[in-house]
């Protein structure tokens, strides 16, 4: 068949099929595992006028923003991936932990190990400098 015995496409037809708009979930699972990642690079920064020393300050990572975020991740992955037995039996594990940062770490194996078991996460060898 050739090109030129195609229907020509008017803008009312390629509007019938033109979705309104369009989520690109590889990227914007990306993003979510990108930010999760780089929630311990914020800092918070405490200071504390003490009387007759002066002032004290303390540096430490802000671990409710990591929270939020592996929940967040969590709720974009299984959005387009149903769970499995062994990503369900992780969340019950992480459901026992008390410590919260905790809890979040182990949802965030969980989560990766779901995507690398369903072929999501794909790994690139070393680059060898010798083949350049």
């Amino acid at each position: 068949m050739s090109r030129s015995t195609l229907p020509t496409p008017t803008f009312q037809s390629g509007e019938a099929y033109t979705p309104r708009f369009e989520l690109w979930m590889n990227g914007i699972i990306w993003q979510a595992i990108y930010n999760v990642v780089n929630s311990f690079s914020m800092q918070e920064m405490q200071t504390m006028p003490i009387p007759g020393v002066g002032l004290t300050s303390s540096t430490k990572v802000p671990i409710d923003i990591f929270i939020e975020r592996v929940s967040i991740l969590q709720d974009t992955v299984l959005a387009i991936q149903k769970p499995d037995n062994f990503y369900t039996d992780a969340i019950k594990t992480a459901s026992k932990e008390k410590n919260g940062g905790e809890k979040a770490h182990e949802i965030y194996r969980a989560i990766l190990a779901l995507l690398h078991r369903n072929g999501h996460l794909r790994f690139k060898p070393p680059r060898d400098f010798a083949d350049d």
